[in-house]
């Protein structure tokens, strides 16, 4: 598994595990998320919680494919093709970090939403 997180700090209480939701659901972005992008990586903040992670790049594209609205699939297909590896692997670690982001209320699924 790649290692997308590395925690610096967690000064909210332990989130619940996120539920297990369908992949044709909406992610949404939380308005308590603050991120910031580079080349290198990206840094995140739950403005309400106070919980900070920084990824490498890799967790900084998935970031970047969330903001574009790309699913799971997309996001994964492209690291795939980009990275040179196989695509069975990125799809398994993009729905991990996914959950991650989920699990500390940077994003979460719109249940029930039919577009």
């Amino acid at each position: 598994m790649i290692n997308y997180f590395t925690r610096f700090r967690d000064m909210a209480r332990r989130a619940p595990k996120p539920r297990q939701t369908a992949e044709d659901q909406p992610i949404v972005i939380s308005a308590d998320a603050r991120v910031s992008l580079d080349q290198q990586g990206a840094v995140f903040l739950n403005s309400r919680s106070g919980i900070v992670f920084s990824s490498n790049h890799i967790g900084a594209r998935i970031w970047k494919g969330l903001l574009d609205r790309e699913g799971v699939e997309t996001i994964a297909a492209r690291i795939s093709q980009e990275a040179g590896a196989r695509l069975e692997l990125v799809r398994q670690d993009t729905a991990e970090f996914i959950a991650e982001l989920e699990t500390h209320g940077f994003l979460s699924h719109r249940v029930g939403w039919r577009g």
